[in-house]
C-alpha cells in the first residue's frame, strides 16, 4: 500500500511527476513528441527479446522518503516479466521501481536539469538503459550505469546493456517535418 502523500499525488494531478516531493516542470508535448513516442513504442514492442511489456506513460514509484515521494511517468517504458512476477496486481499497474528500459523524448519547453534528474533516478532505481531522445538535434543519448553513448541520426543503435535493442535511427526521425 502506498503512503498518503503518494495517493494525494494521484488524485490531484495524475500526469505530474515528482522528485523528492518537488514537482518537475510540466511540459506540453507537441505533434513531434507524439509521433516519436508512438514510433519508440512500436520499436520496443517489435524488438523486445525477453518476455515483457511495453507501455506509454507507465507511472512508476521510486523508493524514497514517504513525505517526499518520487514518482515518474516515462514516455515509453519496457518492464521484463521476470521483474513483474513478484508484484501484486496494483504494483504491476504502478511498479515500485524504474522500468528496465525508459524512453524520454525531450519537449521544446523541457529543462535539461529536470531531464538529468530523471535519468539519474531511473538508473539508480533499476533501469538498465535510458534513452534521452532529442527531436530537434535528431540524436539519442543512451544512459546506462557505465556511462553515456551518443547516437546521431545516421547511426545504427546498439548497446551492450540491452543487446536485443538494435535499430537504424534515421527512420524514427523520418517525416517529422511537414513538406510544404
Amino acid at each position: 500500500m502506498r503512503d498518503m502523500a503518494t495517493l494525494i499525488i494521484d488524485d490531484e494531478a495524475p500526469f505530474i511527476e515528482y522528485i523528492d516531493g518537488r514537482v518537475l516542470p510540466a511540459v506540453s508535448p507537441k505533434r513531434k513528441h507524439g509521433l516519436l513516442t508512438a514510433r519508440f513504442f512500436q520499436l520496443l514492442e517489435r524488438l523486445s527479446g525477453a518476455p515483457g511489456q511495453v507501455s506509454l506513460e507507465w507511472r512508476c514509484y521510486l523508493p524514497s522518503d514517504p513525505e517526499k515521494p518520487t514518482t515518474l511517468v516515462p514516455d515509453v517504458a519496457y518492464v521484463s516479466l521476470d521483474r513483474m512476477k513478484s508484484l501484486s496486481d496494483d504494483e504491476i499497474e504502478e511498479p515500485p521501481f524504474a522500468p528496465d528500459v525508459v524512453v524520454e523524448i525531450q519537449s521544446p519547453s523541457g529543462r535539461a536539469g529536470a531531464i538529468a534528474q530523471k535519468i539519474e533516478r531511473y538508473l539508480r532505481h533499476g533501469s538498465i538503459l535510458v534513452l534521452d531522445v532529442d527531436p530537434k538535434k535528431r540524436t539519442i543519448a543512451a544512459h546506462a550505469t557505465d556511462g553515456v553513448r551518443k547516437f546521431e541520426e545516421n547511426d545504427t543503435f546498439n548497446h551492450p546493456a540491452v543487446p536485443w535493442l538494435q535499430f537504424e535511427i534515421a527512420p524514427l526521425f523520418a517525416n517529422l517535418e511537414i513538406v510544404r
